[in-house]
């Protein structure tokens, strides 16, 4: 936010990924239209609400804290305040009373937002909403990270560095008490304004920020919008008199966001809209992030016919090498890669490693035509990295992304499901574990995933996903570092030559060719066409040289083949005693003078430092050139 920029972190601070102007919005909900509504205000100091004075109608409870002047002057924000009070206003406005037995609202702003009236608010005031209640929550406001402790906090109107721990919220304990809420009510669904741009302003030595979404659990019933992604600014503006997230969420519960007119606004109405009219009023640099999981909720009542709301432009469709896909399936996905909340150099990898794992599972899928990572990246701008944009350009009706973060030797993984039409999220899950158990989680998400996505999968199909793969995930790390997909980390030791491991293989070679990458709309060739037996030659050099730990070969048959990725195959190929090498699966797709191939990969071997049996599999993309008159595998850009 520009009001951000004025304020100054100094000791402990760092930013909750960058500036944390955080607005949150939690809501529990079973509406039915009922009669006899009432409007009850509290003051800053709630008063103890009696059980008989609770109706037995859903009641909208609204908690709307924002803070944009701090003790501390050069912490203040501009809008934060206002926009609390301006949400809290837009739901207690009369149409809600034909949802609501009761409306309820408690505002904090400035002076009056300390640790203990955000406490004593939950427990005075939250703790009473019922199993058919609505409870709202709306926090603006700064978010900070503590540099000796990691722990993240809300910081209230008396909160600065010197006084962090006792003054400011944490936010571990803010998922605990919007947790215990949770328990007695029927859905969540919480709204994050993150700014990333910097306004505190930290120096060298303060530790960078995660995503303060990461911090909040999911359960079923959880829906959550922040309003950005994570790096991207939460803009404010002076001419709204709001930030761009908050303005379009009032334009939404005004009646914008009514798409059909009924009347009625549902979570999913609101967040496409604003999922819509934040780019526009950012100018495309604000995208909010969304994560749903359960049943539609009915959030507010508008006038019928009240949508304003300006139909969505049409995507600008690049014209680049490869065909324009105008259509769009449901059942095409693509898997993008998963960034890390943390932004730990060492883990870069891991990004790469569960996107391309996620897409070698959901390619066994018949039903779903998965978009190789290769195909997406090739297609994307890179001045405007923007995945829904590059979604819609390709024609692809799912995408499937998210975040990981590790901590010691666990690792956690946040997956969304995106309908690419909309911009909204329409399921998520979550796998948490050790790092050593990497594929088991990927596997169990894959199939959570899958439980979510309109797609049949066959009981063959299900049960080799299932099936454990005992990879190594350091084998599995080296022979992406091999392949290019992945970089190696920042020292390893050179590897030790050893002689070739010799055994018996076999190979079941299914070959397919079509066109894009379509996995289910052509039917299975026994044989490559005759256009393309050089290529399939190629593959079965590159598979038998693996098999024969042929590393000069195999170096001949790339046009640049780096140190760093002689000394990672190397090591892989030290590791695999009795390697077996399958290549199945194949597609070749004509890009002018260039050929992309996608195959799956299949090792088997006995992994030399345990001595038990391994399997790796993956899926993979190659593009060929021509190079002295031979196929050779080009540079990955």
């Amino acid at each position: 936010m520009p009001g951000c920029d004025a304020m100054t972190a100094a000791g402990k601070l760092a930013t909750l990924g960058g500036c944390a102007a955080i607005s949150a919005l939690a809501v529990w909900a079973l509406h039915q239209p009922r009669s006899g509504r009432t409007l009850t205000r509290w003051s800053a100091s709630p008063p103890r609400v009696a059980a008989e004075a609770i109706a037995s109608t859903p009641t909208l409870w609204v908690l709307a804290i924002g803070v944009s002047h701090y003790q501390r002057a050069d912490f203040d924000l501009q809008f934060a305040d206002a926009d609390a009070r301006a949400v809290a206003s837009a739901l207690e406005r009369p149409s809600n009373r034909s949802l609501y037995g009761n409306i309820n609202t408690l505002i904090l702003a400035n002076a009056e937002v300390t640790r203990e009236s955000i406490l004593d608010s939950f427990e005075r005031f939250l703790a009473h909403a019922g199993p058919d209640d609505v409870v709202v929550i709306f926090l603006a406001g700064h978010g900070v990270q503590d540099r000796a402790s990691r722990s993240y906090y809300f910081l209230p109107f008396n909160a600065n560095d010197e006084n962090l721990v006792t003054a400011g919220l944490r936010m571990s304990d803010f998922d605990e008490m919007v947790r215990v809420v949770r328990r007695n009510v029927r859905g969540m669904v919480l709204m994050l304004d993150t700014c990333h741009a910097g306004a505190l302003r930290t120096t060298s030595g303060l530790l960078p920020a995660d995503d303060s979404s990461a911090r909040l659990s999911v359960s079923e019933g959880f829906f959550l919008l922040a309003a950005s992604k994570p790096g991207e600014e939460s803009k404010e503006n002076a001419d709204l008199a709001h930030g761009a997230f908050t303005y379009a969420l009032l334009e939404g519960l005004n009646g914008a966001a009514d798409s059909d007119g009924d009347g009625l606004l549902t979570v999913s109405d609101l967040f496409g809209y604003v999922a819509r009219e934040v780019p526009r009023l950012s100018g495309g640099d604000q995208h909010p992030y969304h994560k749903m999981e359960g049943t539609d909720l009915v959030l507010a009542a508008v006038k019928p016919g009240a949508n304003v709301a300006l139909a969505p432009a049409t995507p600008t469709v690049d014209v680049r090498s490869g065909p324009t896909v105008a259509s769009r399936s449901v059942n095409t996905i693509g898997v993008m890669e998963f960034h890390d909340l943390r932004a730990e150099p060492q883990n870069d990898w891991i990004g790469k490693a569960v996107r391309i794992a996620l897409n070698t599972e959901l390619s066994k899928v018949r039903a779903l035509r998965v978009y190789s990572p290769e195909a997406i990246d090739r297609n994307a701008d890179p001045r405007h990295p923007d995945q829904l944009a590059i979604a819609q350009r390709l024609g692809i009706g799912t995408l499937l992304t998210g975040s990981f973060h590790v901590v010691g030797n666990t690792i956690r993984i946040d997956a969304q499901i995106i309908d690419t039409a909309t911009g909204v999220e329409k399921s998520s899950d979550s796998v948490e574990g050790q790092v050593d158990d990497f594929f088991a989680l990927q596997k169990r998400l894959v199939l959570n995933m899958l439980r979510r996505l309109p797609v049949e999968v066959s009981v063959e199909e299900g049960q080799s996903i299932q099936n454990p793969s005992n990879t190594s995930v350091n084998a599995y790390r080296l022979l992406l570092e091999a392949e290019g997909v992945v970089d190696e980390p920042s020292s390893r030791p050179r590897p030790h030559a050893t002689s070739p491991a010799s055994g018996p293989h076999s190979r079941a070679d299914r070959w397919r060719h079509w066109w894009w990458f379509d996995s289910t709309a052509l039917a299975v060739e026994p044989s490559p066409s005759a256009g393309d037996a050089d290529v399939t030659a190629f593959l079965e050099a590159y598979r038998r040289a693996h098999e024969q730990k042929d590393l000069d070969r195999l170096a001949s048959l790339y046009v640049s083949f780096s140190v760093r990725q002689r000394d990672a195959l190397q090591a892989y190929l030290d590791s695999a005693v009795d390697l077996v090498v399958e290549i199945t699966d194949v597609t070749i797709e004509h890009l002018g003078d260039r050929v992309s191939v996608s195959y799956t990969r299949r090792d088997r071997f006995v992994d030399r430092e345990s001595d038990k049996p391994t399997r790796v599999e993956v899926r993979l993309t190659k593009t060929l050139v021509r190079d002295g008159g031979a196929w050779k595998i080009a540079e990955r850009r």
